[in-house]
This record gives structure tokens, sequence and C-alpha cells, in this order.
């Protein structure tokens, strides 16, 4: 935490306390990550910074800026452009949690958007879990990646949320990242086209993702498309907002000692 940040010393220090009690944290999360043959401690990465500068993560450090968890085999390697994927940093985990031939993959980037030429964001390019996952895994997992690419000056995090609606809660492989992320921050633009016919003016004026769920979450998991989207890590941003409130809704406060 930077105490000199009020952002983070009023809201996401106290975010990350709730996160590093909650059990899968205690249990996941603690920094014991592997180089590919199993046994070798990867000790931390590397992360290329304009000028020639470089950012050095440490082992615990990665597994959270990754979403890696203990246990886990780690490998990076740079990447050129790739369709959507982005030429940066590709750093990839395999462990049981991934569905099966899925393996993580987070790619350190620099783009070309905002007030400076070469601005650092991360995108999550592969997130396939297994069903019998930890409960909440995901969620304590982005928590903390988000605390630790805002402290690390990241400027946002992207991804394709991929699955369309109607969800099918009897189809265990079905993809419904459309709507989960969403409730972690993400946004994105819609086309006037898509709300033509929805059925109040409500809907049919909103502009973004977040705009339709605010109006109305069930209409989106019926109507909605896999899409490009983007969590936002400007201090007091809309998608911090979403997230924190997010986290203490569905995390456990962690108990006080009398």
């Amino acid at each position: 935490m930077n105490p000199n940040d009020p952002f983070d010393r009023d809201n996401l220090s106290p975010a990350e306390t709730l996160l590093t009690e909650h059990e899968i944290a205690r249990e996941f999360f603690q920094g014991e990550l592997y180089q590919r043959d199993g046994v070798t401690r990867l000790g931390g990465i590397t992360i290329d910074q304009p000028g020639g500068a470089t950012l050095d993560v440490d082992e615990s450090e990665t597994g959270r800026l990754f979403m890696i968890p203990d246990g886990s085999i780690v490998w990076a390697l740079t990447l050129r452009e790739q369709g959507e994927a982005p030429a940066g940093l590709d750093v990839m985990s395999n462990n049981p949690f991934m569905a099966e031939d899925e393996n993580t993959s987070v790619i350190a980037y620099r783009d070309e958007e905002g007030t400076s030429l070469h601005v650092d964001a991360l995108f999550i390019r592969r997130l396939v879990l297994t069903g019998d996952a930890p409960d909440r895994l995901a969620t304590i997992a982005f928590g903390l990646m988000a605390i630790s690419a805002y402290r690390l000056g990241f400027n946002h995090i992207s991804l394709f949320a991929a699955g369309n609606g109607p969800i099918d809660p009897d189809d265990p492989d079905g993809l419904v990242g459309f709507a989960v992320w969403p409730k972690f921050g993400f946004d994105a633009p819609l086309e006037p086209a898509e709300l033509n016919m929805a059925p109040s003016e409500a809907l049919r004026g909103c502009r973004t993702v977040q705009e339709v769920i605010a109006v109305d979450p069930e209409w989106w998991n019926v109507r909605g498309r896999g899409r490009d989207m983007r969590f936002d890590l400007s201090a007091d941003s809309r998608s911090w907002g979403i997230l924190l409130n997010y986290l203490y809704q569905s995390l456990p406060l962690p108990e006080i000692e009398p």
C-alpha cells in the first residue's frame, strides 16, 4: 500500500485485507510458483518498460498480477501480435484448476492510448476453469490482480468476454464471460443497433454494457453478446466502484478478534 495515495489507502488496502483473509487466498495465493521442470521455484519475472527500464516482479507478486495459484507451472514468452492478442510478454501457467488442454495466459504489453504513447496494460487471453475449481477462485484471483496492477502502474486490463445469452444453467461448459466479467467492473460500448429491439426506452438509450446492466441485468443475461471489454485501473473509476462493491457483497468479512 502507498500511504500517500488516498485511493489505495482508503479503498484498495481494505479490499486487499478482505481478499487475503479469504481461505482461497490463504491456500492458493502465497507465492509458490514453479518453472517448467516442476521442481525449480520461479523466483519472479522481469517486464520490459519504455525507455529500456525494467519492472522486476517477485514470485508472490507474479502470482497475484497474473492470476496464478500456488503450485502452478509458469513460463513466459515474448509474443508478437496475434489476432486479438497484443504483442508483449505472455505469462502462461498451468494448474489442476484449468480445463483440459487449457493454460492461463496473461500478456503484459504497451499500447498507444491515453496521454502517453506507451501505456502499460494487461490482457487476459485465456482463463477457462474446470467445473470443480474452488468457489470464488476467479473472484479472489481477479481482485488481487487488479490491486497489484494498480500499484505497479498499469493503465487498464482488457479481455474478450466470451459467450452469448441466454445462459443455460444446465450447460456446465457454456461460456458466460459476457455476463460474469461485467460483475467485476469490465465495460464495453454497444452498437445502437444492438438495442433497437429492446423492450424499454431506458434500455434503448443505453450506450455501454454497464448502463444496460444498471437498467435490466436479466435482459443482458438473455440478450447479451460476447465482446472486448476493459477494466479501467485509474483511481475512483467506475470499474473500481463496481468491483469493490461486488467483493464486499460476495465475500465474507474477516472476523475481528475481540
